[in-house]
């Protein structure tokens, strides 16, 4: 089925859409959350290594932003070599859209045909369904 991707992300979580040809309505497909991965050795130590700390540290909060895109753009590679989609739209905020189109390999660039820079995670269905087929 020849199909397109609509990913919806944030630092933390992603939502995987599909929209069928000649379809306008998104269907959602996976969500994908951030998961913390140990740091130095020590899988009950957060990044920043301060427990008590109430804010996170700037830097690892970048680290674990780009290893959650990596994440994002592995899980969506993986499905454009499985061929579930032939054209990719990705919508983040300007700073994480930035870090998903980084981790994108080649192939799944070339079927990429819109970016929305917004950070519309959350948002009712409906909204996000304006956006997108604003691009489409």
């Amino acid at each position: 089925m020849q199909a397109t991707w609509v990913v919806v992300a944030d630092r933390n979580c992603a939502t995987v859409f599909s929209v069928p040809r000649g379809l306008a309505r998104l269907r959602q497909l996976a969500e994908l959350h951030y998961s913390p991965m140990p740091v130095n050795g020590d899988a009950g130590e957060p990044c920043g290594g301060d427990i008590q700390a109430s804010e996170p540290v700037p830097d690892c909060v970048e680290r674990q932003a780009r290893g959650f895109a990596t994440q994002v753009a592995l899980y969506v590679e993986k499905a454009r070599l499985d061929l579930r989609f032939d054209e990719l739209i990705l919508v983040a905020g300007p700073t994480f859209l930035s870090y998903l189109r980084e981790s994108l390999g080649q192939t799944v660039r070339d079927a990429l045909v819109a970016e929305i820079p917004k950070n519309l995670v959350g948002v009712q269905r409906e909204t996000l369904q304006e956006q997108v087929l604003r691009v489409l």
